[in-house]
């Protein structure tokens, strides 16, 4: 026992914290500073990495599996026209959209309902064929039989006198009822659309109705509407 307190100096004691407290230090200083790419999946817990330890705009492309993504991942209407590469994709869709709110009295001879725009260019390569509607109201002074025509005219040189390819859609209403009446004619196409195989063209396009009543008058138009639908 006298040997013991006889090496158990204040400068053994000393030299044995400092001793301590180094490697104490060191080991907290390496847990803080851990030497590059020294930290592996081994050494990470499961789930230890969540959303909120991943860096904005940190997750690359190249950092994304193969095939990794499937519709699942993808939010519902999150992928719009502009994120699809349209040249390389089979597709039918409205391709412009044509519109008209005038108030036309309409008769027996064919007249131009305005529509705006009425114009627009067909892509090379592309199929196009056309829809449209008329809203009509027939008044109580127009007695049955009564009926309505639209057309829909692509490039006429007359559209007051249309030639049969002049004509891409079509639609016709008929109404016994008396009375005052709202109802939409329906127009659909019947050509199965215009192909343009070389570049692109430009189209003037006319929307063109007709009605006619038993005795007496007033169909008036009210709306109108042409939609290009484009096929590629």
């Amino acid at each position: 026992m006298k040997q013991v307190r006889t090496r158990l100096t204040y400068a053994n004691v000393m030299s044995s914290i400092a001793v301590f407290l180094v490697l104490g230090g060191a080991t907290a200083f390496a847990a803080h500073h851990l030497g590059r790419r020294s930290v592996g999946a081994k050494q990470l817990k499961s789930n230890a990495v969540t959303t909120a330890k991943l860096k904005r705009n940190a997750v690359s492309r190249a950092k994304i599996k193969k095939e990794a993504v499937d519709t699942t991942k993808i939010a519902d209407g999150s992928v719009t026209g502009a994120d699809i590469n349209l040249p390389t994709t089979p597709f039918s869709r409205v391709t412009e959209r044509m519109r008209g709110s005038s108030i036309l009295p309409m008769s027996t001879a064919l007249q131009v309902y305005p529509l705006s725009p009425s114009t627009y260019v067909q892509p090379p390569e592309e199929v196009d064929s056309y829809a449209g509607a008329v809203d009509l109201t027939f008044s109580a002074a127009c007695a049955a039989p009564r009926s309505a025509n639209a057309y829909v005219l692509v490039d006429p040189a007359d559209p007051l006198k249309p030639e049969p390819g002049d004509i891409v859609a079509s639609g016709q209403i008929g109404n016994p009822v008396e009375g005052t009446l709202s109802q939409r004619l329906e127009i659909g196409s019947g050509t199965g659309g215009r192909f343009e195989p070389g570049t692109a063209k430009p189209h003037n396009v006319f929307l063109v109705v007709e009605g006619k009543c038993g005795t007496g008058g007033g169909i008036v138009a009210s709306a109108g509407a042409v939609d290009v639908i484009g096929t590629r």
